[in-house]
């Protein structure tokens, strides 16, 4: 990652200085957010066996040894000045209870500097308030909590808001908070130090059961895809949010901020094919998995997956597979 203090050279993939990663708390954050994003930078340093990540935790409002109490109560003690922080290669802000009427003149001009330098900005849960306020959003999109996007919308209405786990453009990230913030993080990772290392830290967290081993197995997936490109990543983590009732592609590029073009190009180059035939396969895998596993009939399976009719849905079937859904389903 750029950094005003030069770039970190890598030794046999792993970086020899510490990414510096200043954690921002505002009053009222979630505590969630903010021990998933500590717990993953952990993990890292640990199975590395170095720090690749030095963290420091600071407030805009607190003084160095003061709390700041998080969302549901909880006190988390400030470890370094905004001063001492300033230098850094990933801002992590956390915000969430009344993010939207929080207004800091001096994390604005931190915020902004940090985006001028080329650093990276992932603002969890609610953060993307104060992205927003600060004009960071200016022709971006992004995600936030679900619970506040009705009003993110009124405040920002010029702002997309994506449907996707976390947001990525450019050097700014935006997540939707909770466990989507163990994404964003392994994505982070991943641009550090590759997609097998950041799989390696994710699967510290299935050990730990926060996650199920299907969910785990998708993490990994949208790890590798949002590595190759953040656009392509996105685009599928919809498709596979929108089975039974496909966006088209003009709808799936305006939901995370591209064009049908753009995507058309991002999916030849990084898949080989086009949006509409990668969406047409996911339907059709996941039609393939209902005639295995459940007895729902063939009508339904079709209905289930986005298909007009069970005899569109069955030559499609016969196109991809070269045999019929109710082979599948003899077998």
């Amino acid at each position: 990652m750029n950094n005003k203090n030069g770039p970190i050279e890598p030794s046999d993939g792993i970086a020899t200085r510490p990414i510096q990663v200043s954690i921002a708390l505002v009053p009222g954050f979630a505590l969630t957010s903010f021990s998933l994003a500590i717990e993953a930078l952990s993990v890292a340093n640990e199975l590395s066996g170095q720090e690749l990540y030095r963290y420091s935790i600071c407030s805009p409002d607190k003084e160095l040894n003061q709390p700041v109490t998080s969302s549901n109560g909880v006190p988390v003690s400030i470890t370094a000045s905004m001063a001492d922080s300033q230098s850094c290669d990933i801002l992590l802000l956390c915000s969430y209870r009344n993010a939207a009427n929080y207004n800091n003149r001096s994390l604005n001009h931190w915020l902004k500097r940090i985006h001028q330098h080329k650093g990276y900005i992932a603002a969890l849960s609610g953060s993307a308030f104060i992205l927003a306020q600060a004009g960071l959003l200016k022709h971006r999109s992004c995600t936030l909590v679900p619970e506040y996007q009705a009003t993110f919308a009124e405040l920002y209405p010029d702002i997309p808001i994506q449907e996707n786990l976390f947001t990525v453009s450019d050097h700014v990230l935006t997540s939707a908070g909770g466990t989507a913030t163990l994404d964003m993080l392994l994505y982070l990772i991943g641009l550090d130090h590759g997609r097998d290392f950041a799989w390696r830290v994710a699967q510290q967290f299935m050990q730990d059961q926060v996650r199920s081993s299907e969910a785990m197995q998708s993490t990994r997936q949208r790890i590798s895809l949002r590595i190759k490109s953040p656009c392509l990543g996105a685009a599928v983590e919809l498709m596979e949010k929108h089975i039974a009732v496909p966006y088209s592609i003009k709808t799936l590029a305006n939901q995370i901020g591209t064009t049908p073009r753009n995507l058309e190009m991002v999916f030849r180059k990084f898949a080989d094919t086009t949006p509409g035939r990668y969406y047409l396969q996911l339907r059709l895998q996941h039609a393939h998995k209902m005639l295995e596993e459940t007895c729902l009939s063939i009508a339904n399976i079709a209905q289930a997956t986005g298909f007009n009719s069970q005899s569109h849905f069955s030559q499609c079937f016969r196109d991809f597979y070269h045999k019929r859904p109710s082979e599948v389903r003899q077998r």
